[in-house]
């Protein structure tokens, strides 16, 4: 496949992630081997490489915090290579026993970005008990016990664990009454404000639809798609209920807690 329709499959990303993507799948087939990318992608990258796995010519895995983790590495391995998949990675826990403070997912984002690294290296965190998962590049685990020391006035620990040790995602569903499935009136209802309060917020660039910023406001919201608000947490729309008496949609939502 060449560069141009490769990019074709993803017209509205990043040129320059695609572009290095690209390369290096060339890469693994030129030297016959394993090639890795050096960021964690977005479902919307990794999965339609892992559709078109074929066309390229390669064998693509992925590996992120858990099997439903969004962001994931991937891997591009030559047909030819005899060499195993190693992802260069570690699974972490970022520990507290504050007994002052209540660190939330946001809190310990926040403080691994502090050090300096940055968002795409890092990828999904799950927070329970105190403690936070995450999944992070080999070299940036020693960086990471070096530098994050605490997160607000809270004392952290950071620990390599097993796969076997990261909890499950959580999940608060809820059900909303729409008129439709657009995004404004969706953000409105998530947010539960008005629909000209939604409608700041999607012209702010402070929604995302499948980790892609959206400012149509009239974009029609499906079944699985990922709602990111910004200070309202990311949300997945599981479908309809069916239909109030008075023709409203019961909408159902899946909020990541």
């Amino acid at each position: 496949m060449d560069k141009k329709k490769f990019k074709n499959y993803f017209i509205d990303e990043d040129e320059g992630i695609i572009s290095s993507i690209y390369d290096k799948i060339e890469l693994s087939k030129k030297i016959d081997g394993i090639v890795y990318t050096d960021i964690f992608l977005p479902p919307q990258i990794w999965s339609k490489l892992i559709e078109i796995e074929a066309e390229l010519g390669v064998l693509v895995e992925v590996k992120g915090l858990s099997m439903e983790s969004k962001k994931k590495m991937t891997a591009f391995k030559s047909y030819y290579s005899e060499d195993r998949i190693d992802f260069p990675s570690k699974l972490i826990v970022v520990k507290t026993n504050s007994k002052f403070e209540n660190l939330e997912h946001r809190h310990y984002l926040a403080g691994i970005l502090s050090t300096g690294i940055k968002r795409e290296k890092l990828g999904d965190l799950i927070v329970e008990d105190k403690t936070c998962y995450t999944i992070v590049f080999d070299g940036l685990f020693e960086f990471l016990k070096l530098n994050l020391l605490s997160i607000g006035r809270s004392k952290v620990e950071i620990e390599e664990i097993g796969d076997k040790e990261i909890p499950q995602y959580k999940f608060e569903v809820k059900e909303y009454l729409i008129n439709s499935y657009r995004l404004d009136v969706i953000v409105s209802a998530l947010i539960s404000g008005s629909r000209n309060e939604a409608l700041k917020m999607i012209n702010s660039s402070q929604v995302m639809v499948n980790y892609r910023l959206k400012t149509n406001k009239s974009l029609t919201v499906k079944e699985g798609d990922v709602i990111s608000i910004r200070r309202y947490g990311k949300h997945i729309f599981t479908g309809s209920e069916g239909e109030t008496k008075k023709g409203k949609i019961k909408g159902k939502f899946k909020k990541y807690i």
